[in-house]
């Protein structure tokens, strides 16, 4: 399972007025993960990318607002913080009946006859 790692510190950069918050990452994340994370973010409406090797050490960078409020930061972060809970549940999601592929394909062979 993939979370904050505690034990590190976080990195801050500002770009263009803005806030960027480096936040470490435990464990080894996939391209996938990567991909899966960064959706859930713009689902969000959030700007926060992770950068890192696939299947190494990985950061999450999450941009802030320089005007935006305390607490407005906090929910931020927090949001960030539960996204990485939401990605890794995809991996622990029970399988549909049929695989995408499968379902693309049946839907091939029935537009072809």
């Amino acid at each position: 399972m993939t979370d904050i790692d505690t034990q590190a510190d976080i990195g801050f950069s500002y770009h263009d007025g803005e806030l960027h918050v480096a936040i470490p990452l435990t464990g080894q994340v996939s391209q996938m993960w990567f991909d899966r994370y960064e959706a859930l973010a713009r689902a969000k409406d959030m700007q926060a990318m992770v950068h890192g090797k696939p299947d190494g050490p990985a950061w999450l960078y999450v941009t802030v607002p320089a005007k935006a409020s305390g607490s407005e930061v906090e929910a931020m972060l927090d949001t960030a913080r539960a996204l990485i809970a939401e990605a890794d549940a995809v991996d622990r999601a029970p399988a549909s009946s049929a695989a995408p592929e499968a379902v693309a394909r049946e839907w091939w062979t029935r537009q072809r006859t």
